[in-house]
């Protein structure tokens, strides 16, 4: 396991509350690093300014692209 230092055949071979234990030590780890990549990704957001991009892209796609004008050929 990641942090925790345990190999998988030495996680078997705890005793159940010394595994409760880690698993929440784990479970406690992931959620920080939830945490900061949500930070992160909002305060990029919040550099770049991604939430009007997507804004604008979403207005961008309802254009429809213009048609050709019919033109007839002159008859000479």
């Amino acid at each position: 396991m990641e942090k925790l230092h345990l190999q998988p055949s030495e996680l078997d071979l705890l005793p159940f509350y010394e595994y409760e234990y880690t698993l929440e030590m784990f479970n406690d780890i992931m959620k920080e690093r939830n945490d900061d990549d949500r930070k992160q990704q909002t305060s990029y957001e919040d550099k770049y300014d991604m939430g009007g991009m997507k804004k604008q892209m979403k207005n961008m796609s309802s254009y429809k692209t213009p048609s050709m004008p019919k033109i007839s050929m002159p008859k000479f």
